[in-house]
């Protein structure tokens, strides 16, 4: 093997190019939860959940690549909504209702291997990889309602990187293109 090698040298002078190309750099999976106080009608003071539904997700685009103020991770802030629908008996158990609450929110998402070779994001996109779930509902002290969703996304970033190509060309040949 190491004398084809060397044949193949001799016939051939290595040289590397480097290509700037279009390709993924970075990308990641994130879990989290969101709490939201919704407070029921005036005169209303619910006693028990009886249902929880997340309907109606909407993913914003991927916005502020950029460090976390907190610390050094390159990430995305995403931004999105969906709303909370929460039935509920009153009045001592005797009556029922339903509320919803359009809910809004942003979140940072660190992306720890962003390639060192990226020479800048072109575009970023964010997919739910978990839709939001209701993971628990309550009602307080004050009679709101406590609700608690998880929601599951992947964030990908896709820039400018460049890389490096062994060419290979016959002795004697320059190629400067």
């Amino acid at each position: 093997m190491m004398q084809q090698m060397e044949a193949s040298n001799s016939i051939c002078a290595s040289k590397y190019k480097e290509i700037i190309t279009k390709a993924v750099c970075g990308n990641a999976t994130k879990f989290f939860t969101l709490t939201q106080l919704i407070e029921p009608p005036k005169g209303q003071c619910p006693t028990k959940i009886l249902g929880t539904t997340v309907t109606k997700l909407r993913l914003g685009n991927v916005t502020n690549i950029a460090k976390a103020m907190t610390g050094q991770d390159l990430g995305a802030k995403i931004s999105g909504s969906f709303e909370i629908h929460v039935w509920y008996a009153h009045n001592n158990g005797n009556s029922t209702d339903a509320t919803r609450q359009h809910v809004q929110f942003e979140k940072f998402i660190p992306i720890p291997d962003l390639d060192e070779g990226t020479i800048r994001i072109l575009e970023a996109r964010v997919e739910t990889i978990k839709s939001p779930e209701c993971l628990e509902s309550s009602v307080t002290g004050e009679h709101n309602i406590k609700v608690k969703v998880e929601l599951g996304v992947f964030v990908e970033l896709i820039g400018e990187t460049r890389i490096l190509v062994c060419t290979c060309q016959p002795d004697g040949e320059d190629d400067d293109s």
